[in-house]
Parts: C-alpha cells; structure tokens; sequence
C-alpha cells in the first residue's frame, strides 16, 4: 500500500498468498493512505497476482471500494495481468455490481499511462443498473436507461426518442440521497456521443453546490 502525494495516486497491491486476515489490513491501511492525498485522487489497483482464493475476500474488496467512494476518488484502473481469462471474468462479475466503473489493463505500465496520457475524467464513474432517466427534446418527451455516470456526464441505453451529436436535452435523473429518499435532478445536457442504441451527454449547468449534491447521491446509490 503506498501514497505517493507528488501525483496524488494510491497504489494497491494483493500479493498471491493474502490472507482473508491480511485483505482486511489492506482496508485498514486504505484509510491511513487516503488521509495524505487530495480529492481527486487516482488509484491503481494491482490484481495481477491474485487467486480463486481471493474470491473469498470480495466483501473485503466491496468494504475497500465503499471508502474510497466516500472519499471521492478520480479514475480508479486494476491491473489483471496474465491471470487466465475465466479468472479475469470471475474478478470482474465479482467486482462489478453497481457502484464505481473501474478501468482494465494487463499491466502496471498501461495502468501509469492511463493516468499520464488520458484525458482527465470530472470525477470517479459510476455503473447503474436499470435505473431510469427521463429526457426531452423540441417537445418530445424520451426515457431510457443509465448505464453509467459521474458529475461531468452520464451514458444512456435503450433511448426511446433518436438523438444527435451536439443535440441539446433536457435530463431527469432521479437518484437516492439516502437509503429511503429520492432526490430529482433537473439539468441540461449536450449529446457528445451517440451509438447504436445508447448515447453520452455533458451536463452543462451544475454549479459546485449542486455537483457536490450530485455526488453524494450518486455515492449513496453505489454503496446500496
């Protein structure tokens, strides 16, 4: 476990012969390091040398992610290294119920480059499951479904109403800011993407009090 405040990153790292025991030290020692960086911080977790015994420890894992959530973290990427391919699936269904969107690479390297060559992220990505948005356009009314999102944008599959590049929206996103309440979020959007049946958007008026807002509901939705 190591803080390296100059590029404000935490590494991770599980060793092949970790203990259930040791995988709580390493949420234990999570909190000392998250103390020394700033919000914003990437996190590079190296999974490369785990085991089907490691499964045992995902709860630990979940405790882990549900942390650094709460301590709003940049981009966080795992390295799987040359694990075998079903073991990698295995990691990643594990890993992957809803809550923080992590980057995959093979190695160490691509994991350092993704930080120092990729285009910043506004804030930590979250994945959602089936949770529905509503949106308009020239008088139409839309739905579909969020497949991820963060503070600067989200991803919507399953759209009802066509869009394109650059269209104007508006969005209605509903998300929990407790374990019982909903909180409504109104805002306009632009279509920076559009695929086959899915498309991303920019968020373009959350002001600093509605972002901090935001994320907190989107933090308590990925921690349900």
């Amino acid at each position: 476990m190591t803080a390296n405040r100059k590029k404000n990153r935490l590494y991770i790292s599980i060793s092949a012969d970790a203990s259930k025991k040791e995988l709580e030290k390493v949420y234990t020692d999570v909190r000392f390091c998250v103390a020394d960086l700033k919000p914003g911080f990437g996190v590079i977790t190296d999974l490369s040398k785990c085991t089907l015994g490691h499964l045992n420890g995902i709860p630990t894992f979940r405790k882990i992610m549900a942390y650094l959530v709460a301590n709003q973290p940049g981009e966080v990427v795992r390295v799987l290294g040359k694990m075998s391919v079903l073991f990698k699936q295995l990691i990643r269904m594990a890993t992957t119920f809803q809550g923080y969107k992590p980057v995959y690479v093979d190695t160490l390297l691509e994991a350092e480059g993704r930080f120092e060559n990729a285009i910043r992220r506004n804030g930590l990505r979250f994945q959602m499951h089936q949770r529905q948005i509503e949106y308009s356009i020239n008088e139409q009314d839309g739905q579909g479904y969020l497949v991820d999102i963060s503070i600067s944008g989200c991803a919507v599959q399953a759209p009802t109403v066509p869009l394109g590049i650059n269209d104007e929206i508006s969005l209605v996103i509903p998300l929990y800011q407790d374990h019982e309440n909903i909180s409504t979020f109104r805002f306009k959007a632009r279509i920076v993407r559009v695929e086959e049946e899915r498309f991303a958007v920019q968020f373009l008026d959350l002001d600093d009090e509605q972002q901090a807002h935001f994320y907190r509901c989107l933090a308590c939705e990925a921690l349900r």
